[in-house]
Order: C-alpha cells, then structure tokens, then sequence
C-alpha cells in the first residue's frame, strides 16, 4: 500500500529505513525531498565515498547490472545506499529482473528507485510486488484550485503568515510546479525573520510578481471588463516579458474561463450555483464571490464564445495565421474582444 510522503520523511530522519524504496508519480518534488532525506540520513559523514552509488537508466540498460551493486556489503558503515534515477524509462520487461531482489532485499543496501513523471502499470506483477514488499510512495500532481492551498500551508510550515490573496497570487504566477514555488520559498526564507508575514509588497520585492501588475489583476481587469487597466497590465508585461509572456496570460485566462463553463453545465444540471462552483473551484469566499459575479457577466453562451476567442489567440501566439503581430498587440487585440463579447 503507497505510503504518504509525510510518513516516509518521518521514518527516515527517525533513522528507520527499508531496503527498497519505489518513488513515483507525477510530481517530482516529493521524490526529489525523499531521496535527499535518504541520501542525508543513511549514510554518515564520510561514509558515502564508499557506500553511495547514484545510478541513471540510460547507463544500465540491465537491471542485472544494478543488483551487483546492490548485492555488495557497505565498507566500514552499517549500510550502503544505490540510487536509480530516471527509472521511468526502463520498459515493463525490465522491470522483471528486479521481481526476486525486491522479495528478499539485501538488508544492509538502501535501494532508492526514481521513477518520475508517471507511475507503473498496476496491473504488472513486478507492480504488485513492489505494493506488497517495498515502500511504496505515488505522488499526483496537484490540482489547480489545490495550489494556493499547498501554497498557503507550506510558508506556514516555515513560521511565516500569509493570506489567501497573496497565496492565490503565488498560485496564479507560479502555477503548479512544486519545486519552483519551493526554490521561491526559499528567497523568503532567507530575507525574511521568523514569523512574518508575506505581504503583496514582500511578494514583489523578493520574488517580482508586482501588486498591481500581475496574473491576477489581469484576470480581475477581464473580467470587471476594464478594458483600461487590463490594457496597463498588458503593457506592463510587454516592459517586463518574463512577468508575464503571452502562453502563460492565454493559459490563465483559458483556466478561469474553462471553469466558469464547467460551473455552468453543473449548475444547469444540479440547479445550484453555489455547489457548482465548490464542486469546481473550491469553497474559498473570495473565490465563490468571484465566480458568482463572472457567471453574471458571463453566461454559457459568452463564456463558450470566450473560450473560443482563447483557443484562436494560442495558436496566433505561436505564429500561424499572426500576420507578425507582436505579443503585445495580440494580447490588446484579445483584450477588446473579450470584454466587448460581455457588453
């Protein structure tokens, strides 16, 4: 049965370790804390010139080959750890040579196997005896109304204070890449004392998402059908392309109007708009209101011309059929035709 990331991290820097460890799944970030708990817990200062082989697929085409190095007792330690990184691209025949090691392990090695991106096939029996024998972890990528949450809990885990709105802000501009938010994180950590808050301010000084400019104030502007200040914030990303590039403002744009058309098919079906956007949403206030006031302006019709209107400016911005628009034209351009399909 998969282990949490939680529990395994607990038992490795409590110094419990198993012989196997199988880390897989869509979000690498976890695979990522618990190989480096492994590699800092197992193994004592000095012992890991000996005692550490860190292994990548492309370089052992044979599993074979890696159980000779798992098979070898730790020189002058207690135990001896391999790592096999990049496990995701060995073919589910492989996999088969594995079946007797993982059944009866050699005690004394840590073999920690990186399968990122994608987990195994269940129905495999190499699959099933990696359940039943090693510790087990399968880690899905978030979904995006669970960022800013993941967001909001994680700088609470490192004594600051944060509110829903800069952390939806974070969410919005950082998107769902675990290991990102976390590199950014770590700026806070080191300019901020313990037990501050990130604030919008803080935000924009140490990580250059700006108050006033940025995903979110983008997304409002749309939406309260300002053209004004959705055309300020485009020329602000066009001064500051890295702030904001075309993708990732069609991506935001293209989520928030996705969501608001599912909202509208389950509120036609279960005839409660409430539910319908906690369904899809989530149950934060800010959230609900704000999805209540876009189905207003935007009903099922408009919102399906929206979408519509999105999908015809991502392929522009990738160059066909643009007549050598530039970005910021292309955006203005989608901008005035947004908010004039809700007048």
């Amino acid at each position: 049965m998969p282990l949490t990331p939680d529990a395994i991290l607990k038992d490795v820097r409590s110094g419990k370790f198993s012989p196997v460890y199988f880390l897989s799944g869509e979000e690498t970030y976890y695979i990522d804390q618990v190989e480096e708990a492994i590699l800092m817990h197992a193994l004592a200062p000095g012992e890991a010139d000996f005692n550490l082989d860190i292994l990548y697929s492309k370089d052992y085409n044979q599993l074979s080959d890696v159980l000779n190095i798992c098979q070898n007792y730790p020189v002058f330690a207690n135990r001896r750890v391999v790592v096999l990184r990049e496990a995701q691209h060995y073919k589910v025949d492989v996999w088969k040579q594995l079946e007797n090691y993982v059944q009866s392990p050699m005690e004394s090695t840590v073999l920690v196997i990186c399968h990122k991106h994608k987990s195994l096939d269940k129905r495999t029996s190499f699959a099933k005896l990696v359940d039943k024998h090693c510790v087990l972890m399968i880690t899905d990528k978030l979904k995006e109304y669970q960022v800013s949450g993941w967001i909001r809990d994680y700088i609470q885990s490192k004594s600051f204070r944060i509110d829903q709105f800069v952390a939806d802000l974070l969410a919005d501009n950082l998107g769902g890449d675990l290991s990102r938010i976390a590199n950014e994180v770590e700026k806070l950590e080191l300019a901020l004392e313990k037990g501050a808050t990130v604030t919008q301010d803080v935000v924009d000084k140490y990580i250059g998402i700006s108050r006033d400019f940025n995903n979110i104030e983008f997304l409002n502007a749309i939406q309260d059908g300002n053209i004004s200040k959705a055309i300020r914030i485009v020329d602000y990303f066009r001064q500051n392309p890295k702030a904001g590039p075309v993708p990732m403002l069609i991506g935001t744009l293209y989520g928030f109007y996705s969501k608001l058309w599912l909202i509208h098919q389950l509120a036609l079906e279960t005839h409660n708009l409430d539910s319908a956007i906690t369904s899809v949403a989530g149950n934060y206030p800010v959230v609900v209101q704000s999805y209540k006031k876009a189905a207003r302006l935007y009903p099922l019709p408009k919102t399906e011309k929206a979408i519509e209107l999105l999908s015809e400016y991502d392929v522009r911005s990738k160059g066909i059929g643009n007549h050598e628009t530039d970005d910021a034209a292309l955006m203005t351009e989608l901008v005035y035709r947004l908010i004039h399909s809700i007048k």
